[in-house]
Parts: structure tokens; sequence; C-alpha cells
């Protein structure tokens, strides 16, 4: 998975809307993804409102 596709399936499993590709009990998620020749890295931690 490539750009904006690793957010939104990290966004899918803590809302519990993966059919078929759904983990159990998630909270928490983090997605990273790098663009250019690997000189430019984003990491982003996801949570639900239980990890508040």
């Amino acid at each position: 998975m490539y750009g904006i596709f690793t957010v939104i399936e990290a966004t899918r499993q803590i809302r519990g809307d993966a059919p078929g590709l759904q983990i159990a009990n998630i909270d928490l998620a983090l997605a990273h993804g790098n663009g250019g020749t690997l000189s430019s890295q984003v990491t982003a931690i996801l949570g639900s409102e239980n990890t508040l």
C-alpha cells in the first residue's frame, strides 16, 4: 500500500469497518509512508476515543 491508503486502512481498522480484514480490539494504529527517492518520510499515529 502506498500514499493515503495506509491512513485509510488504519482508520478503517480503528473504526471497526474493515470487513474480511478486521483485526479485533484495535484502538491504536501507526501509518508510515515515504516519497521521492526516500527523501520524504511521514508517520501518523491514530487512535480511538479509548486512547485519550
